[in-house]
């Protein structure tokens, strides 16, 4: 994978995780002190962020500065999966961390039941 490659990768992945998290792309800006324009840049692959930006952004995102990286193992969603899954995750901020470890073990047990579906992918 060339630097280019690399670099759309990473700004998709942040934009997906940053549309997950319910949080635009001004609200990013301005909690980093930097433009929109920039945080643009970065989402379309044009900027190549250094790695304190990085770090900034995984911690206004409140998650592990490795997921910003996962894009190597998850395959690509359609735009339909993708606008549920986020519907799901705002729905899920308002609760506290009990109640969400409550539902990922839910999840699990959802999809261990969907694995012995027929037709399953």
């Amino acid at each position: 994978m060339n630097d280019e490659d690399f670099a759309i990768k990473l700004g998709n992945r942040i934009r997906e995780l940053r549309k997950i998290k319910g949080v635009s792309q001004l609200e990013l800006a301005y909690d980093m002190d930097m433009s929109m324009n920039t945080i643009s840049g970065i989402e379309l692959g044009k900027i190549s962020p250094k790695i304190d930006t990085l770090k900034k952004i995984a911690e206004k995102l409140n998650i592990n500065i490795g997921e910003l990286f996962e894009f190597f193992e998850t395959p690509p969603q359609d735009k339909t999966t993708r606008k549920k899954i986020e519907e799901i995750a705002n729905k899920l901020k308002p609760y506290n961390k009990d109640f969400l470890e409550l539902v990922d073990k839910s999840i699990d047990i959802l999809i261990k039941a969907g694995e012995t579906l027929p037709n399953n992918e």
